[in-house]
């Protein structure tokens, strides 16, 4: 910690001295030249950061890597599990349309490509605390490299860089680097040529609020040298045995939303791709079933001795270490909490400041209620309302929340470093740690779309 204490206290001098409002302009400009708007609230506003990027000890990351490619191995375990009929009480469930799509063999051997989870890391100690996981359809790889970029060209980076030894990640170079990996083993699969530089679709609705993070890959991948083209859901044709986008033969998807795909809105619309995705005629990422890791009872299960014997010995010391307690909330259901033994609903009630109570389905921080935050009765009907048989939510203790200083502008005015509450996003990518980004917020949800700000993650070392 006496590192970082010396890195912060090195870079708050740098950001007072180098004139910090008319940085934080230029950070703003440039983002807005990449289209990085947020929409929030049905508003749409430049994209929330900080002068600042968040800065991690070179020595923690490979006991982050480590425990990130646990965590994906595990959730890939569980994934797999429930698809051939293993029974996790519905805590793990699909119906429907994705239910369907999710029996769909993608060919390739992996169900987590490409996955962002939510970790509370305390610099302190080292202490992670992984949250929740998002698998199906995670997002903000694509700005997150543009605003890193950015960063890079600051004034106050480039003496920061005089100082201190600084290691970046991008994420869409692990990116391109996973979805040529799953081509090649869906190549392999169907037994076929593996072309050198395959033509990649990237998707997403047309309209899609994060649009332009999508353009992003697109960008990027189109300069390291690979043809790739945006298409909407809608945009495909497929002739029986190939997929077009145009007159362009698309080789490998990567997706954004599955709800683009599915919400009646775009099911008529998209099926010519979807058959191709039956038929095993597309390289298709991230396959549908990477959304049976989207639960957030996914740490019930990793917290629970009663799974353990699903897990490696590995796997299971991660969980151990980092999973914080979880559980399905149902009404009857009996279990022990740091030794006490209870009925959990009588459990969650009586002890509101220790949990927290998340849909199960849940994203972008809504339908979060924190019991520390609310008095007893508001308590007891949010508990009410989450154990009510229609309702499907997960109860997680309540975590302390890590803290970090950032330089705050507003209106034109420095207001100088505040404190914020932060939550740190590790990437995987076909297994393997990839990056990080982190959010920043005043209050205990910390997400962009509850008002929250996203910068970078500088790993960092003494030269």
């Amino acid at each position: 910690m006496e590192f970082l204490n010396r890195l912060n206290s090195a870079y708050e001098k740098i950001v007072i001295n180098g004139d910090p409002v008319q940085q934080m302009e230029v950070l703003e400009q440039r983002m807005a030249a990449k289209n990085m708007i947020m929409e929030i609230g049905g508003v749409k506003r430049p994209f929330p950061t900080f002068l600042k990027p968040y800065f991690v000890d070179m020595k923690r990351r490979d006991l982050i890597a480590r425990h990130t490619r646990n965590i994906i191995s595990g959730v890939e375990k569980v994934g797999k599990l429930f698809l051939e009929g293993y029974d996790f009480a519905g805590q793990v469930h699909q119906e429907g349309r994705i239910a369907e799509l999710s029996k769909v063999d993608p060919v390739y051997p992996s169900l987590q490509v490409m996955v962002r989870l939510d970790c509370f890391f305390h610099p302190e100690n080292g202490e992670m605390k992984f949250l929740e996981f998002n698998c199906g359809d995670p997002s903000g790889m694509g700005w997150h490299d543009a605003m890193l970029d950015i960063f890079l060209d600051l004034p106050c980076i480039h003496e920061l860089k005089e100082q201190f030894a600084v290691h970046v990640d991008h994420l869409l170079e692990t990116h391109r680097k996973a979805m040529l990996y799953k081509y090649q083993q869906w190549c392999e699969g169907k037994k076929i040529a593996v072309k050198d530089k395959p033509t990649f679709a990237i998707v997403c609705w047309k309209n899609s609020t994060i649009l332009d993070d999508v353009m992003e890959i697109v960008l990027r991948y189109n300069d390291a040298g690979y043809p790739t083209v945006f298409a909407d859901p809608s945009d495909f044709t497929y002739d029986g045995r190939n997929v077009f986008v145009g007159d362009t033969r698309i080789d490998a998807v990567y997706r954004d939303a599955i709800d683009d795909f599915i919400k009646p809105q775009f099911w008529d619309h998209c099926q010519d791709i979807l058959n191709a995705y039956r038929d095993q005629n597309i390289c298709f990422v991230n396959p549908v079933r990477a959304a049976t890791g989207d639960f957030k009872t996914l740490p019930a299960i990793m917290s629970n001795e009663k799974y353990q014997h699903l897990f490696t010995e590995e796997e299971w010391w991660t969980m151990q270490e980092t999973v914080p307690w979880t559980r399905h909330v149902k009404a009857g259901m009996k279990t022990e909490f740091h030794g006490e033994k209870a009925e959990l609903i009588d459990l969650i009630k009586h002890n509101k400041d220790s949990f927290v109570l998340k849909p199960n389905e849940g994203y972008g921080g809504f339908g979060i209620y924190i019991g520390n935050d609310l008095s007893q009765s508001d308590w007891d009907a949010a508990v009410e309302k989450a154990s009510a048989p229609d309702r499907d939510y997960a109860v997680q203790e309540f975590v302390r929340i890590p803290v970090d200083k950032f330089p705050v502008v507003e209106n034109g005015v420095f207001k100088g470093f505040v404190n914020k509450n932060v939550n740190i996003n590790y990437w995987s990518h076909a297994g393997e740690f990839a990056g990080a980004f982190l959010r920043a917020a005043d209050g205990k949800l910390v997400n962009v779309h509850q008002g929250g700000g996203l910068v970078p993650v500088f790993f960092m070392g003494d030269k």
